[in-house]
């Protein structure tokens, strides 16, 4: 006889993944993703990304803004310049993080293409990401391979 009651249970894994706050400089924390630091494919896609950054912003450089030009915000190319990028930006971070929600963790406050001390807000954010990446990917491989060298001796 089959057993009327349906049983609701997971499975736990470690998966590595570690919730990682996004923080502005004065300490507030202004978003949070989910990385996963042992991902051996993250830098393949870091790397990606970042040679796809000029076509992520091809919509822009059509807008042809002269230095010292005051950008007209209600211009309907310049929104929809803005918005091509913006969604192939978002598109790629997603994708960077295997992720659906990580480009709103680090853009649902502020447009990534907001300028920021002479710069776009997404590029000082990008190589920070990069900077992270880079440092968090070296520090589990170290661990692994301290814990390998047991084996292998």
């Amino acid at each position: 006889m089959a057993n009327e009651k349906v049983l609701n249970f997971a499975i736990t894994v470690d998966d590595g993944s570690r919730r990682v706050p996004i923080l502005n400089t004065d300490g507030e924390e202004i978003g949070a993703f989910h990385f996963h630091p042992t991902d051996l494919g993250i830098i393949e896609r870091y790397n990606r990304m970042a040679e796809r950054f000029d076509a992520i912003t091809e919509p822009l450089t059509a807008l042809d803004v002269q230095e010292g030009q005051e950008i007209d915000l209600t211009d309907p190319a310049l929104v929809t310049a803005l918005g091509e990028a913006e969604g192939r930006l978002n598109a790629a971070v997603n994708e960077l993080f295997g992720s659906e929600d990580a480009a709103a963790a680090f853009f649902g406050r502020m447009h990534p293409f907001s300028p920021v001390n002479g710069e776009f807000y997404a590029t000082q954010v990008l190589e920070k990401v990069g900077a992270f990446i880079g440092a968090q990917f070296a520090t589990e491989t170290k661990a692994m391979s301290k814990k390998a060298r047991k084996y292998l001796r």
